[in-house]
């Protein structure tokens, strides 16, 4: 909270969508799309959640968040919050990032805690391979899709083991570049690419819309 207006800079932003959503698009004819790389990312999953419980952004269907190279971000607690919004259809989440990107496994979270683990990701897991080559020759070159599910305190603690920093992490000298936003582009073009020649039967989620996904994944498992 702000100490010279007493607002917070959630309320602030969101003040500005909505009155650009107004003016450009129309009174209340908008829908909110979230984007954001690496701890913006991770920002852009805080704000697509708050924006997911004002009432003002969800009328005309969910908040959709589409974050890159993002870090863990939240807390058990916060992910049940994310989820029940989730099933409401006021949220909806795609976050893509590279395998060997240890940016998307920090900070390190191997504490036992009574949930498992500090900290978990929330929504759909978009898992880019490296495009085969020299550099990558087993890398797969299609995307995993996962949905970050509630868990077990034990699960979640053994997902948190294979998703450490230490074991998700590229040669030192390619940190960097595999975390660079110009590695996220060129993965997604290559599946973007694979998804035209794929079988949908076989890699069903390759020409998904994220509302598709969403549907297939989460909705129809709720019954």
């Amino acid at each position: 909270t702000r100490k010279d207006t007493s607002t917070r800079k959630y309320d602030e932003i969101a003040s500005k969508v909505y009155e650009y959503g107004n003016r450009m698009i129309g009174a209340g004819d908008f829908t909110v799309t979230v984007n954001g790389y690496s701890l913006g990312g991770a920002l852009s999953v805080l704000f697509g959640f708050y924006a997911s419980t004002d009432d003002r952004f969800t009328r005309n269907g969910p908040v959709k968040i589409f974050s890159y190279g993002a870090p863990y971000a939240v807390s058990h607690s916060f992910a049940d919050a994310f989820r029940h919004q989730e099933r409401n259809r006021k949220v909806q989440h795609a976050r893509f990032y590279n395998s060997n990107d240890i940016v998307a496994h920090l900070p390190i979270n191997m504490k036992p805690t009574s949930r498992g683990s500090n900290f978990v990701h929330v929504g759909m897991d978009v898992k880019l391979y490296a495009v085969p080559g020299p550099a990558s020759l087993w890398g797969s070159r299609y995307p995993r899709f996962r949905y970050n599910g509630r868990t077990t305190p034990a699960e979640a603690y053994w997902r948190a083991i294979k998703l450490n920093c230490f074991l998700n992490m590229a040669v030192p000298w390619r940190i960097k570049s595999v975390h660079a936003l110009p590695e996220l582009q060129k993965r997604i073009a290559r599946a973007k690419l694979v998804a035209k020649a794929a079988k949908r039967r076989e890699y069903p989620f390759l020409r998904c819309t994220l509302d598709e996904a969403y549907e297939a994944m989460v909705y129809k498992k709720m019954g």
